[in-house]
């Protein structure tokens, strides 16, 4: 029973589209505009700086409060929390089952999971990003260096949270798909 509510109040929460609505409250379509996503980095591009930091925050606390509840059920409860709100930030029913990316809510997902992995991992993301200036890179590189940090870094670990970061990891590929093929172009805009 746990696990089923875990998973549906983290899905409800999780699917909260944030962006879209802060984009509405400064007269933009995010649908229609920039790239065409909901999530902080367009809100950073087409609404503004504040409004996107802003947004970052509130997909991170949908993200991690949740999981933060659940976990201290249990692990596993949590695991099934942080597919939740991932899943609902990614497929939100508000806006026709398409949602953001999943970074900002799978970081604090993990956060409340995994924190060392976690802020690890969102060390990446600073790194590349401020090398590179691409949002998507650094989201994809911190993505993948989950599941390797969490393995090589936690003691001990434990398989059902190995296989959400590897799950995590996965969803945000998959997202990011339209994003790796202008990577590959070098067609991929920068932020700044």
């Amino acid at each position: 029973m746990w696990i089923v509510l875990a998973f549906i109040g983290s899905y409800a929460l999780g699917s909260i589209p944030f962006g879209y609505i802060v984009g509405k409250i400064k007269g933009h379509n995010l649908k229609e505009e920039g790239s065409g996503n909901i999530g902080a980095s367009n809100v950073f591009r087409v609404v503004g700086k504040k409004e996107g930091i802003l947004v970052f925050i509130l997909d991170l606390l949908k993200g991690f409060l949740p999981v933060l509840y659940f976990s201290g059920i249990s692990p596993i409860i949590g695991i099934f929390g942080a597919l939740g709100t991932v899943l609902g930030h990614v497929t939100t029913p508000f806006l026709h089952f398409r949602g953001g990316k999943g970074i900002s809510t799978g970081f604090g997902s993990v956060l409340a999971l995994m924190p060392i992995p976690a802020l690890l991992s969102f060390g990446v993301w600073l790194v590349l990003l401020a090398v590179t200036r691409r949002v998507s890179l650094g989201s994809l590189a911190g993505a993948l260096a989950l599941p390797l940090f969490y393995f090589f870094l936690s003691e001990p670990v434990i398989t059902p949270v190995l296989v959400i970061a590897i799950l995590i990891t996965v969803i945000v590929f998959i997202s990011h798909r339209k994003n790796i093929k202008r990577l590959i172009k070098g067609e991929e805009k920068a932020i700044f």
